[in-house]
């Protein structure tokens, strides 16, 4: 990832400066003096940072649940996104969005039945593993550092 990370910024600054109205920049009255530059760049700043931290905690979910209870709990959030625009923002609700959320209620019940099943079947079973150490609850992801390529062991 720290190799593809570089990459995919120069892209993108190069797609942008190329494909961007870099004209209209300064015209915009987010830019035009010194607070609104200021304030512009923080809320860029908080969006990265919301961003990044979003991404640190699928990460750490994914290690140590599954793929498929982060995509259930992605399929669930929107659905409550889909409700929220209902709810607070008057958007109108169609037949369409409520087959959707019929689907999603459905699916997520269908997957929380199957969990629930598979683990009372694991803990009512004569069939447990002797060696079986079951986890506290702590992640199970590592972090590579690039330095420990280079580095010789001494002792």
């Amino acid at each position: 990832m720290s190799y593809v990370t570089p990459v995919m910024a120069i892209t993108t600054a190069i797609l942008s400066i190329a494909m961007d109205p870099w004209h209209d920049f300064r015209a915009s009255h987010f830019f035009d003096s010194s607070a609104h530059i200021l304030k512009s760049s923080l809320l860029m700043l908080l969006g990265g940072s919301l961003a990044f931290f979003m991404v640190l905690t699928e990460y750490v979910l994914v290690s140590v649940t599954s793929a498929v209870t982060v995509t259930i709990a992605g399929i669930v959030k929107e659905a409550v996104t889909i409700l929220v625009a209902v709810l607070f923002f008057n958007d109108p609700f169609t037949w369409l969005k409520g087959l959707g959320l019929a689907t999603i209620i459905f699916g997520v019940s269908l997957f929380n039945l199957y969990k629930y099943h598979r683990f009372k079947k694991g803990h009512h079973s004569k069939h447990v593993d002797p060696n079986f150490q079951p986890s506290n609850g702590a992640s199970k992801y590592v972090i590579l550092d690039d330095d420990t390529e280079d580095q010789v062991d001494t002792s």
